[in-house]
């Protein structure tokens, strides 16, 4: 900072020019530099320089000028602001894209981006300490990272182009065939009709809609944590998904972005789905004496006070999966359920891409059309009978 230029304010890091009398703020954080216009204004009121300082948000929301050099570091941090407060991307979203460039890309990529190759790029992520894998999650957010880049106007074309993932063997998927579906709400039904206790009872029914609407939906477990009451639309037959659950235990409040923009949808269901939802906020409110809300999370805990836990959640779901005696699954694995029952009853993927809120097609057809080769194959070796 020039002082003979600027002079010191009794605010920490903020300057005023001592001919013009506008404001310029120093800022350390994301990166070391330096705003002194918003909304390509001077700022000529301390209060709004206050404002900028302290709140990240607004610098970028409102349009603060930061300057930022051309080196990798600093433009990840600025990239990474960007999916906070301008793509609002969910909080876990922007955890993995934190945790990948902490261990693996901090410091490592010392060349400008302006003159990164292919080449550089493929060698870097080839002489990386880890898995085949985690290098295809390297590679992912970094060509998401360029494509920002592009947008931003800092590079014309990303390096990233034509590089391929490695060849990795994809993990059986787990899903529950029909016949353990009806075993597992069948023994939930039994738990509801027979068990005296109470909480045994409410816990039996609280699973028993989790599975339910996660299996109808087909949605991502955080998705069917945030809905509430009222996201179901009986008159249309519509439910309304446009949040996930907030994984950030230190935050207030309970809800967060879903996955990206495209996962927020209206999503088709029968009216019998929505009459078993009305049926157990019946039955907290009479039976239970809960005071149960329409805007209330259908999986909320009134006792605390805050939503049910992932890991009470599951806790409780593997109980009823090992009392029906069928092999163990992950909550999410619900969503893959939705999938291959659907497959097997012959719907393609592009008729269940948009309801799974996945922005891309392609996306459906990499995570799924394993599950769609296999239905072919089960197809063809139906006509060995007639043969």
């Amino acid at each position: 900072m020039n002082l003979r230029v600027y002079e010191k304010t009794r605010y920490q890091n903020i300057y005023r020019h001592k001919k013009n009398k506008n404001y310029i703020i120093m800022i350390s954080k994301p990166v070391k530099t330096s705003i002194a216009t918003i909304n390509e204004e001077k700022i000529f009121r301390i209060d709004d320089a206050v404002k900028i300082r302290d709140n990240p948000k607004i610098r970028i929301q409102k349009g603060a000028e930061i300057k930022c050099s051309d080196n990798f570091d600093s433009l990840w941090i600025k990239y990474i602001y960007c999916c906070k407060y301008e793509l609002k991307l969910a909080y876990n979203t922007v955890k993995q894209k934190e945790k990948i460039y902490t261990r693996y890309l901090e410091g490592k990529i010392t060349k400008k981006v302006v003159k990164l190759t292919k080449e550089d790029i493929a060698l870097f992520v080839d002489n990386l300490i880890c898995s085949d894998k985690q290098k295809n999650h390297i590679i992912k957010e970094l060509k998401a990272f360029f494509n920002y880049l592009i947008k931003e106007e800092v590079i014309i074309t990303s390096p990233m182009i034509n590089i391929k993932k490695y060849k990795v063997d994809k993990a059986e998927m787990k899903f529950l065939t029909p016949e353990q579906l009806k075993k597992l709400i069948t023994t939930l039904d039994q738990e509801i009709i027979n068990n005296k206790n109470i909480q045994q009872k409410t816990k039996a029914y609280r699973v028993k809609i989790l599975v339910l609407i996660t299996f109808s939906l087909g949605d991502r477990i955080g998705e069917t944590r945030a809905l509430t009451y009222n996201c179901f639309l009986k008159e249309l037959c519509l439910v309304k998904i446009m949040h996930s659950i907030n994984y950030d235990s230190s935050s207030l409040n309970f809800l967060s972005n879903t996955k990206n923009y495209h996962s927020q949808r209206e999503v088709s269901v029968t009216e019998k789905l929505i009459n078993e939802i009305d049926q157990y906020k019946t039955y907290l409110i009479k039976e239970v004496n809960l005071p149960v809300k329409d805007n209330d999370l259908i999986f909320f805990n009134y006792s605390t006070n805050r939503p049910y836990s992932d890991t009470t959640l599951r806790k409780q779901f593997y109980e009823f999966l090992e009392k029906a005696k069928i092999p163990k699954i992950r909550m999410y694995d619900l969503r893959h359920t939705y999938v291959a029952t659907m497959m097997q009853e012959g719907k393609q993927l592009y008729h269940i891409s948009e309801r799974l809120g996945h922005s891309d097609y392609s996306t459906t057809v990499n995570q799924y059309g394993h599950l769609s080769n296999k239905v072919k194959r089960e197809i063809a070796e139906i006509t060995d009978k007639y043969i």
